[in-house]
């Protein structure tokens, strides 16, 4: 799909399918706190429905612009429920297989909506909204297959010895197609009546974000730590400054706040995140302090910065509303900011903070439009 391509008036307006994915998001929150529990590695869960089975089906769907989701965005969903359970359950072989399934699929549907080699990312001509669209699909495919890559040689094959390249720490990385999705969602409400110089930074965004992450991860693997704390820096920079070309040159439509709000998400993310390598070089205060930081930084990226592009593409034919935005947007902030990583050593927060998300998710989704208020006036 392209920016010049409007979304389809009935993307997303079935209640049936928005409920649903909206309990895929709150199971998958309800999972962050399961450990509390049940001794059983939920983390798995916890991030594979969020970011893979909700987030790249909303990811998939955006992509193929239809009123109804297609029959390959459906198979998407059922394989990627099934590839979580079944990582879940460390049934690696099966995990792996279902992971190549899932990549080769999302091939398919990106490469019938985009080139097959994505040469338009490297064209002045293709607008930053469309690259983050087609990079969010290209890298939710290549996540796929290269987590296949990382059950077999971490199960099964050992080829590369390297300790970071596992599942447990490879799976974060199905976040970034849904960052990337928030990007595309966000640049689409820039003006459009720009200079080359607009034009020109908008660009340099994009492979700032794109690189710096991707050379991040490769870092992460081989444990170069000088390197890590450059590149966080980096892209705390590139965050701090896309804030605030958005906000002096985002179209002013409701839409903006939620997006800003989201980007505010994401600059404490880089707080954190850079807070967290710092704190890995200190035993002691990392003891005290290090799982709260990652927390934290996991609940602001996942449920804080992506969440809000998420909502936004399910709600897209939905605005303007009439709705309190800073009353909602506050709300949010209180249960991702304090009650959800709380709740992760605290049983009653974690009831507080599951509570909490639920009702957010009721008080953005069951508002009217204004069109409607105006009709019964």
């Amino acid at each position: 799909m392209r920016t010049n391509e409007p979304i389809h008036p009935q993307f997303f307006t079935d209640r049936y399918l928005r409920v649903f994915i909206l309990a895929l998001m709150v199971i998958a929150f309800m999972f962050g706190f399961a450990d509390q529990v049940w001794d059983k590695n939920f983390e798995r869960l916890h991030i594979f429905l969020f970011n893979l089975c909700a987030g790249g089906f909303i990811i998939v769907y955006h992509t193929e612009n239809k009123a109804s989701p297609t029959i390959g965005c459906y198979l998407f969903l059922v394989l990627s429920l099934a590839y979580a359970l079944s990582a879940f359950l460390q049934n690696h072989p099966i995990a792996a297989f279902l992971s190549l399934a899932l990549g080769i699929l999302v091939e398919w549907i990106r490469g019938r909506h985009f080139p097959r080699l994505p040469v338009d990312l490297f064209s002045s001509r293709t607008s930053a909204a469309d690259k983050f669209h087609h990079a969010s699909i290209l890298c939710l495919s290549l996540a796929l297959f290269i987590a296949t890559f990382v059950l077999l040689n971490d199960e099964i094959m050992h080829w590369l010895p390297y300790e970071k390249l596992t599942l447990n720490v490879f799976f974060l990385g199905y976040s970034f197609p849904v960052s990337l999705i928030t990007m595309s969602v966000m640049f689409s409400f820039i003006r459009r009546d720009e200079n080359p110089l607009i034009r020109g930074l908008k660009q340099g965004f994009f492979w700032t974000i794109n690189l710096g992450v991707i050379i991040f991860f490769l870092v992460i693997v081989f444990e170069l730590e000088i390197a890590k704390i450059i590149i966080a820096t980096i892209l705390f920079v590139a965050v701090i400054l896309i804030f605030t070309f958005f906000l002096f040159l985002g179209k002013n439509v409701q839409q903006k706040l939620f997006l800003l709000s989201g980007m505010m998400f994401l600059v404490f993310t880089g707080i954190t995140g850079i807070g967290y390598i710092m704190l890995d070089e200190s035993p002691s205060l990392y003891r005290s302090y290090g799982r709260l930081l990652l927390d934290s930084h996991s609940y602001l990226s996942l449920y804080g910065w992506g969440l809000s592009g998420l909502l936004i593409l399910m709600r897209w034919n939905d605005f303007p509303m009439r709705l309190n935005s800073w009353g909602i947007i506050t709300f949010h902030w209180l249960v991702i900011m304090i009650l959800a990583p709380l709740g992760k050593t605290n049983i009653y927060l974690a009831v507080a903070s599951l509570i909490s998300f639920c009702l957010f998710l009721h008080l953005f989704f069951e508002e009217i439009k204004v069109e409607s208020f105006a009709r019964e006036d």
